[in-house]
């Protein structure tokens, strides 16, 4: 009996314990979560890395300082139509 006993509660802590199967596909999912957060924002630096060089000085694209300086600044002409980026 006390042999039955101990294989339940091995069996119950193999099922629900902190080393759980439960508990391991809990945090892979959590581990799969932070590595698409991580994708995001490793995609999202390099763009910003992008902009930035084209705004350095030895290689200035005038149309994106135009661009940035008029998004910041809040100024469309008349005659201009306004297309934002979803973010």
């Amino acid at each position: 009996m006390l042999l039955l006993a101990a294989y339940g509660l091995l069996a119950w802590h193999a099922l629900h314990g902190k080393r759980s199967l439960e508990y391991q596909a809990q945090v892979r999912e959590k581990l799969r979560l932070a590595q698409e957060e991580n994708d995001d924002a490793r995609l999202r630096r390099e763009e910003l890395q992008r902009r930035v060089a084209r705004l350095r000085e030895e290689t200035l694209d005038m149309d994106v300082l135009d661009e940035e300086a008029r998004r910041q600044l809040g100024y469309i002409a008349e005659d201009e139509v306004l297309v934002l980026p979803a973010e």
